[in-house]
């Protein structure tokens, strides 16, 4: 009786059950045949949530960011009437904000004094009066969903993310969050690359092994004859894949053992999975990251003469043998010589130009590219001929211009520049000595999975790629955060990275 009178009862954990139970409710009343699977989850729910308001929600958040990989397809989707289709990587998004408030209710405050927020902040407001204003749906069809999901799967739900990842930031250990969830999630992604790419060669019973085999519904996805993963399209396949070569480099000198050879092992193995992705704008990628890392990561290695060294040796080696694929026009087999895409961009790089001329401030509306450019005369032996996808813009930065602007434009452009000074203040502040995980070389692995969404958004249009978004602000929601950790000093470090009490 002493013991239940002396028991006290925490609001905040009685609160995140009734919403637990309450969700079930809702599952069950919206999809009744998911009913027993929605009670069921509760207490793995509650076991997970518990398990990470007591450690680290950094997890969680990089959970979310796999998810991307595992878990968004349409087979798994729920239509809610009057609200927004819901599928697993937004659910885990609502779950992921919901323990955000309850560990800043319990243990701390929210931060937002950076100036790169009043950036986002503005990013936001301005694009959301832009979509509101032209319209939250298309005029065509096929791409009726283009505003509200560009915006919210692309830009809002990302910087948020972006927001909780910087609050989230108190230790050297997290950063090894990022490195292992992705590198596990790159074997999944790798086995279904290889696979496909098996099959496209003939080998018909390579696809009996891909599970979920909705992953090869050809009307649930695009590239269908490229190895394009677990994914919708082969470009985030190939985005996702150059970011993990260089994040492996990374961690294969933090780690030991068995887990050491296993990452050797997924680097020798991403390289041609990338190759398969049939991705021009990927081998670009790759190569120009490769620059940076030799530069920048291993300068005190020789750097310079290890990057002209094996750079020739591998540049020529390739071309020597795949020239043939490589000069062909099948994208499957290297296909850098086929010329209709490369038609078609420059057809939409000019009419963006039309559109900037004719609304150079605010654009056609964020999302409405597409309305503006059906009502464009189209030369029959350009682009009328090419794929329906073909029609969007495929730069990210005129995507912008002609859909939001020079105002929107210049946002972007400014929020680039203002993470990259975030980042390239917090590389000064790291000893050059330290060989942790909080290290130069971590502030490169940054800049080289910006470069990387740089460089692919010069070829194709970043904002329909929501998991190349949400793992590009995610981690820099981790650079912000350890640039405001180490001040106003630079972090006492040791050569072997831990920090000094």
């Amino acid at each position: 009786m002493a013991i239940l009178e002396h028991q006290k009862t925490d609001p905040l954990m009685l609160l995140a059950m009734l919403l637990l139970i309450g969700g079930a409710f809702g599952v069950s009343i919206l999809a009744p045949a998911a009913m027993p699977w929605a009670f069921a989850a509760i207490p793995l729910i509650a076991l997970l949530a518990y398990w990470i308001a007591r450690w680290d929600l950094m997890a969680l958040s990089w959970m979310w960011v796999c998810s991307f990989i595992f878990l968004d397809w349409d087979a798994w989707k729920v239509e809610i009437p009057g609200f927004f289709t819901m599928n697993p990587p937004r659910l885990i998004f609502i779950g992921l904000v919901i323990a955000y408030l309850l560990y800043f209710l319990r243990r701390g405050s929210m931060r937002v004094d950076r100036k790169v927020f009043a950036v986002i902040l503005t990013l936001l407001l301005y694009l959301a009066w832009n979509v509101t204003d032209s319209g939250w749906v298309s005029e065509v069809s096929a791409f009726r969903a283009a505003p509200y999901y560009r915006y919210l799967g692309a830009i809002m739900i990302p910087l948020i993310a972006l927001w909780l990842v910087y609050n989230m930031v108190r230790d050297e250990k997290q950063v090894m969050w990022p490195f292992i969830l992705l590198s596990i999630a790159g074997w999944y992604a790798l086995y279904i690359g290889y696979l496909q790419f098996a099959y496209g060669g003939g080998v018909h019973w390579a696809n009996s092994l891909i599970w979920p085999d909705y992953i090869l519904e050809a009307n649930k996805a695009i590239d269908m004859e490229r190895a394009r993963g677990p994914f919708r399209g082969a470009g985030m396949q190939s985005t996702f894949l150059v970011a993990l070569f260089y994040m492996n480099l990374f961690s294969a000198r933090r780690v030991r053992g068995v887990f050491r050879v296993l990452i050797w092992v997924q680097l020798l193995l991403i390289p041609p999975a990338i190759f398969f992705t049939g991705m021009r704008a990927g081998y670009v990628a790759f190569l120009t990251c490769g620059v940076v890392w030799f530069l920048c990561a291993d300068r005190h290695r020789a750097g310079a003469l290890k990057l002209a060294i094996w750079t020739t040796l591998i540049v020529s080696l390739a071309t020597i043998v795949f020239w043939t694929n490589l000069t062909s026009t099948d994208r499957r087999t290297g296909g850098v010589a086929q010329e209709g895409p490369i038609r078609a961009r420059k057809i939409l790089a000019a009419q963006a130009w039309k559109i900037v001329q004719k609304k150079p401030l605010t654009g056609v509306g964020f999302g409405h590219f597409i309305d503006e450019q059906v009502k464009m005369p189209h030369d029959p032996q350009s682009i009328a001929g090419l794929r329906l996808v073909m029609v969007t813009q495929h730069n990210v930065f005129l995507t912008m211009v002609s859909e939001a602007g020079i105002i929107g434009l210049l946002l972007l452009v400014g929020l680039f520049l203002a993470v990259f000074r975030e980042s390239l203040s917090l590389y000064h502040k790291i000893p050059i000595d330290a060989k942790g995980w909080i290290s130069r070389e971590f502030v490169v692995v940054f800049w080289i999975i910006m470069l990387n969404f740089l460089v692919c958004g010069m070829f194709r249009d970043m904002l329909w790629e929501v998991p190349s978004c949400v793992l590009l602000w995610s981690m820099a929601g981790m650079i912000i955060g350890y640039n405001r950790l180490l001040e106003p000093y630079p972090i006492n470090l040791v050569s072997g990275g831990q920090v000094r009490s």
